[in-house]
C-alpha cells in the first residue's frame, strides 16, 4: 500500500499565512476604494449644498431676517433696507423724546418714519453724538424747535397712544435697521429740495 503524502507543518503554516496576507491586502484595497468613493460622494454633496445656498442666499437672508420684508427698498432713490448698522441704547426718557421728535417729523408711513430715524442715526454715526444731541442741536429739527413733539408726550413724559407705530420703527432703527444714508430732509412741499422720497406725501431726502 502506497504511503499517503502528508505535508509538513511549516508548509501548511506558510500557505495559511499567504492566504491571510492576500485576504488582508484585498480588504485594505476594498476599504481604500470605499473610503475614496465615500469621500467623493461627500464632496459632491457639499458642493451641491453650497451651490443651492449660493443660488438662494438672498432668499435665505431675507427669510432669516424678516425685518427686511417689513420695509420698502427703493435703491433708485437711495433707499435700501439694511440691518447691521450701529446700535444705540437710550434711557426711557431719551427714548420717549426721540420717538416724540420723530413722530413730529413723520408719523403716517412706516418707511418714511424709518427714513427720518435713519437720518438722525446717520448723523450720530458721523458726528459721534448721541441721537438726543442730534435732535436737540440748534437750528436742526423743526419738530423739536417748534415744540411739535410735545403733542406726542403726556404730562408725565410718557408717550401718547398714537405713537405706537413710530415706537416700533424707532426701536428697529436703534437696533441697527436703516433704509438710507442721507443726512437731511425737508417736508413734502419742498419739491425744489429733492426728488428722493420713500412715500408719497412724506419727506424729501438729501
Amino acid at each position: 500500500m502506497k504511503k499517503r503524502y502528508k505535508p509538513k507543518k511549516w508548509f501548511t503554516y506558510t500557505r495559511l499565512g499567504l492566504i491571510f496576507v492576500v485576504i488582508f491586502a484585498l480588504s485594505k484595497t476594498t476599504n481604500v476604494v470605499y473610503s475614496s468613493i465615500t469621500a467623493e460622494n461627500n464632496n459632491e454633496a457639499k458642493a451641491l449644498e453650497h451651490k443651492v445656498i449660493d443660488e438662494n442666499k438672498e432668499d435665505i437672508y431675507i427669510e432669516e431676517n424678516s425685518v427686511l420684508k417689513k420695509y420698502l427698498s427703493m435703491p433708485e432713490k437711495g433707499f435700501e433696507v439694511s440691518i447691521n448698522n450701529n446700535k444705540y441704547e437710550l434711557s426711557s426718557s431719551d427714548y420717549n423724546l426721540l420717538v416724540a421728535v420723530v413722530a413730529a417729523e413723520s408719523n403716517r408711513y412706516m418707511d418714511d418714519v424709518l427714513a427720518v430715524s435713519s437720518v438722525i442715526l446717520n448723523r450720530s454715526d458721523l458726528s459721534g453724538k448721541s441721537p438726543i444731541d442730534v435732535i436737540t442741536s440748534r437750528g436742526q429739527f423743526s419738530g423739536y424747535l417748534d415744540g411739535y413733539y410735545l403733542r406726542y408726550l403726556n404730562e408725565d413724559g410718557t408717550l401718547t397712544p398714537n405713537t405706537t407705530m413710530v415706537q416700533e420703527v424707532v426701536s428697529d432703527a436703534l437696533n441697527g435697521v436703516r433704509n438710507n444714508h442721507y443726512y437731511s430732509f425737508r417736508s413734502w412741499g419742498s419739491d425744489f429740495y429733492s426728488d428722493n422720497y420713500i412715500a408719497e406725501g412724506g419727506n424729501r431726502y438729501n
